[in-house]
């Protein structure tokens, strides 16, 4: 009877709902929107640093996030419950990714090979890149983590500089570094060319494509969000590169 019970809500509609691939391409649109959103909160802290005030507005900035609504709460513990929180988000973007990914080679019906091929003809070359794309941005962004908030991977200072307690040092030393600068600017280029194909496909899955101008609205919006993410977050790192910015 049990067995029964849990095979007949199994196939109910609404658990076949949430199976669907509507389902799973509307999650994966939302999760790909509040990714952005923080992208742009994180892109507008990053550009504290060019105010001419020798980096305090910065690393104000950068303090504050460690120490919000301290003493109500622990230092750390927004900053730790918002890591979680976006992490989940990127596992869950990235697993639904795959996942859909797979549905679709499996439902085209044709062999591996050619499944690549006419995917190859026919989509743009951002949305045949999306999952390569995705995985270069995870590494990435494990990469950043350890270099910037968690200071495991150290450029330009060692344990015990002052760079240790100055987020904005730490930056600038990063980035005079032109490998590093090579690793972001490779990075932001796989991160926006993502969004310039996510945004598309995360607007029409809504249901914000309705005809031709709605369309024409939504590629001129990818565009502009693209450049801007590209533009914002590698502005800071060329002017350092450059010896525009030196302290």
């Amino acid at each position: 009877m049990a067995t029964l019970t849990t095979q007949s809500a199994d196939t109910t509609p609404q658990s076949r709902a949430l199976r669907s691939t509507v389902a799973r391409k509307f999650l994966m649109a939302l999760t790909g929107i509040f990714l952005v959103a923080f992208l742009a909160m994180h892109m507008f802290g990053n550009l504290k640093l060019l105010m001419n005030d020798s980096g305090a507005e910065f690393d104000a900035y950068s303090h504050a996030l460690r120490q919000f609504l301290v003493p109500i709460l622990p230092p750390y513990f927004f900053l730790t419950l918002f890591r979680i929180v976006l992490g989940a988000a990127v596992i869950i973007h990235m697993g639904l990714a795959i996942d859909l990914t797979l549905r679709d080679r499996k439902a085209s019906g044709v062999g591996f090979k050619r499944y690549v091929q006419r995917r190859y003809l026919e989509g743009s070359f951002a949305a045949r890149t999306m999952i390569w794309g995705g995985i270069i941005i995870a590494l990435f962004l494990v990469f950043h983590l350890l270099q910037f908030t968690d200071q495991i991977i150290k450029v330009g200072y060692s344990a015990g500089d002052p760079a240790v307690d100055q987020p904005h040092l730490r930056v600038i030393l990063g980035f005079q570094n032109w490998g590093i600068y090579a690793i972001y600017f490779v990075a932001m280029l796989a991160v926006c060319l993502h969004i310039w194909h996510g945004f598309r496909s995360a607007f029409s899955t809504l249901g914000w494509r309705v005809g031709n101008s709605s369309t024409v609205v939504i590629k001129v919006c990818a565009w502009l969000v693209s450049i801007l993410v590209f533009v914002g977050f590698m502005l800071v790192p060329t002017l350092i590169a450059f010896g525009v910015i030196t302290q």
